[in-house]
């Protein structure tokens, strides 16, 4: 049976990931997260002391933030996506969770030109022509998993 699981990420403790475990895996890390059911997210156990927001802030569920949320790929492109929750840090990076038309939520992780400046890894159209998603897996403070949990 498969399970997931939220682990501290190893070069930020403050910071948290998905972790996959199947049968056959223990500590699969959940690449880019698109397809997500209500019940894998609700699944996860936030349960952990830890309020802290350390600079990230909730932001407005603009159409401007939409489209710095949404890749332009062909997954991103399928359907029509609504923000479930959105918050930024001082730096320019910007994370998100969006609902499909499908149902499912995509996780994803926007950085703001001024961000990108200093960013060593791949990154890919997002529908706003200066912001770009990060093709990595999500790494998110706490509050963040707890508030897909409550607006789910």
């Amino acid at each position: 049976m498969t399970s997931y699981t939220l682990e501290p990420y190893s070069e930020n403790p403050n910071a948290y990931q998905m972790i996959k475990k199947t049968p056959n895996t223990k500590n699969a890390r959940v690449g880019i997260q698109y397809g997500l059911t209500d019940s894998e997210l609700l699944s996860l156990n936030t349960n952990i002391n830890d309020l802290d927001r350390r600079g990230w802030s909730f932001v407005e569920h603009s159409p401007e933030n939409l489209k710095r949320l949404t890749p332009d790929t062909k997954t991103g492109n399928s359907q029509s996506w609504k923000i479930i929750v959105v918050i930024l840090n001082e730096d320019g990076c910007m994370k998100g969770a969006l609902r499909g038309d499908d149902g499912t939520i995509m996780l994803m992780s926007s950085l703001s030109p001024e961000c990108q400046i200093d960013y060593q890894y791949r990154l890919i159209k997002s529908k706003d022509k200066e912001w770009k998603i990060c093709q990595a897996r999500m790494i998110a403070p706490l509050f963040f998993w707890r508030e897909i949990q409550y607006r789910i």
